[in-house]
């Protein structure tokens, strides 16, 4: 939850409102997840946006999308 949150109050917009073909949203989406995620976990996580960006590969973003999309696929067969 707290990834949704970060990602409000740095895009100013709610996670249902991105756009799939937004890379920027993408992006600022994976960031919040990875960094809430490590602090969550007690790590530090020392990357900005930017920098964070800077280190992604197309393979990188390419694997997160595919892991999301399977991740709400299972969600909705279990809801069906």
């Amino acid at each position: 939850m707290g990834a949704f949150l970060l990602f409000k109050r740095e895009s100013g917009k709610d996670v249902s409102q991105m756009k799939q073909d937004d890379l920027e949203d993408l992006l600022l989406l994976m960031w919040c997840c990875v960094k809430c995620a490590t602090q969550a976990e007690g790590g530090e996580f020392p990357l900005d946006f930017e920098t964070f960006c800077n280190s992604i590969t197309p393979s990188v973003l390419n694997s997160w999308n595919e892991k999301v999309s399977c991740s709400v696929e299972k969600k909705s067969l279990k809801t069906k």
